[in-house]
């Protein structure tokens, strides 16, 4: 499948109606790159089957998108962390959080664009995390049997339940008390935070060398995980293509795109890793990727415009795996072996899980959205081999 690098910065001598500036990605066009003129963008959008295009303030950001046919995640808002004071928390707004701050000594806040940011700062004193959970001073409270009530952090410092705020932690006089201090806890062993669930504490992990429970990082606590969404039932519909910028040639590069859905986390626009490069692995690559993605014991439909594929995982691997000798008609070893045995294995082991696995072969360049989606992913990943340099011999 052709190609065209990404950017364009052709002007146009005609007079348009100025715009903003910005970076246009056009995903689907006569040639999908990143735009700067708006005449440059109809050019590749206007006349052709489901042309699609989208403006972005950055060129990273329009990159990204073409890359992954996904919107950038970005942070919508700030989350302002008090640390100190009466009413230590995490506040989204300045005017909120900054009446706890203005006024009192001892009071440290930080902003963050991740509530979990925020929290893990709350959590960490001198660089050091502490498990005692700080909330804001709304915490709820336990009413005891003498009638008094008592903050649910104040119960945490080791007061008695019955005590009264002027006589924390100075009266034992036989009620009952925690044992808890406010001092750092050994991992697992202190009160869980105020976001737990199900008994769980989110800021711990265990350390997979020693074995030893451990507290997370901020950077860890506010790394964002993707997750599959959409229907998660019946049959998933998977769209897979391939491409090799070059084909047949001894520089061609390939790349290889699935796509599963409009701004999908599981779309995938990669380079074809290994030394051979062809758009026939590529296309059987897709396939394969598709497979390991797709939960194995759920039905998939994998619709891809590569006729060599289907008959490939189909039929031809029949004959194939008789007697082991993997020769095609012309008694040469198979082609792509590499890739079609460990993808029938897929297909077996979903068979094994009560699924199946269907191939429907599609028509490319016939304006079928997710066909057109695959290809421009399929292109994008080899672009991004073309781009990536060469390593020199010693």
């Amino acid at each position: 499948m052709g190609d065209t690098k990404s950017i364009s910065t052709t002007s146009s001598g005609s007079k348009r109606k100025k715009t903003a500036p910005g970076f246009y990605a056009v995903t689907v066009g006569h040639r999908p790159g990143i735009y700067q003129n708006w005449e440059d963008v109809q050019r590749q959008v206007k006349g052709y089957p489901g042309g699609y295009q989208r403006k972005f303030d950055t060129e990273e950001d329009a990159g990204h998108f073409l890359r992954t046919g996904q919107l950038p995640d970005k942070p919508q808002t700030k989350y302002y962390a008090v640390r100190g004071g009466p009413n230590p928390g995490v506040y989204k707004s300045w005017d909120e959080a900054k009446q706890h701050v203005h006024g009192h000594t001892g009071v440290k806040h930080k902003s963050f664009p991740y509530e979990e940011e925020a929290w893990a700062f709350l959590h960490t004193v001198d660089g050091q995390s502490t498990a005692a959970s700080v909330v804001p001073s709304t915490a709820p409270s336990i009413k005891g049997e003498y009638g008094s009530e008592t903050p649910l952090t104040d119960i945490r410092k080791g007061c008695k339940i019955s005590d009264s705020p002027a006589k924390k932690q100075k009266m034992n006089g036989g009620y009952a008390t925690t044992t808890l201090t406010n001092d750092e806890f050994e991992a697992g062993t202190g009160p869980l935070p105020h976001n737990a669930e199900d008994g769980f504490d989110r800021r711990l992990k265990l350390n997979p060398v020693s074995g030893i429970l451990q507290y997370k990082t901020g950077r860890e606590l506010a790394a964002r995980k993707l997750q599959p969404n959409g229907d998660f039932s019946g049959t998933l519909v998977i769209y897979t293509d391939g491409s090799a910028l070059g084909n047949g040639t001894a520089g061609a590069v390939g790349g290889l795109g699935v796509w599963f859905g409009p701004n999908d986390p599981r779309n995938v626009s990669e380079p074809l890793h290994g030394e051979k490069q062809s758009n026939q692995r590529a296309e059987l690559m897709a396939c394969k990727r598709a497979m390991d993605i797709a939960p194995i014991d759920r039905t998939v439909e994998i619709r891809t415009d590569s006729n060599y594929s289907i008959q490939c995982l189909t039929k031809w691997f029949v004959g194939w795996e008789k007697g082991n000798k993997w020769l095609n008609s012309a008694g040469k070893p198979v082609e792509n072996r590499d890739i079609i045995e460990p993808t029938i294995a897929r297909i077996r082991e979903r068979e094994q899980a009560g699924a199946k696995t269907i191939f429907v072969h599609v028509y490319g360049h016939t304006g079928h959205d997710g066909n057109e989606a695959a290809d421009a992913l399929a292109k994008n990943g080899a672009r991004e081999a073309s781009l990536q340099p060469e390593v020199a011999d010693d």
